[in-house]
């Protein structure tokens, strides 16, 4: 039996969307995140935002604080960079 020449052409596609398809489920998206940065309008610049003054609030907190205290200590902290819970 010889393959139809449409069938070969339908291959790189269909691995693409396969490709994708992993990606998506395997999380390479970034995780959505429960604050905003309203003078940010760019989700991707948002985003990247939001790792550097993560990174910058867990420096200024330490290993100190934990639980309860940890989080309301790095909430502090993001709302004095501007950033704001999300409803």
């Amino acid at each position: 039996m010889r393959l139809k020449p449409g069938f070969v052409s339908l291959r790189p596609c269909a691995c693409a969307a396969c490709l994708l398809a992993l990606c998506l489920l395997g999380g390479c998206l970034p995780k959505s995140k429960a604050w905003t940065h309203p003078r940010e309008p760019n989700p991707r610049k948002e985003d990247r935002l939001f790792v550097e003054d993560t990174k910058f609030c867990e420096d200024k907190i330490g290993p100190q604080p934990e639980g309860a205290a940890a989080e309301a200590a790095m909430a502090d902290c993001l709302k004095r960079l501007g950033w704001k819970p999300k409803e």
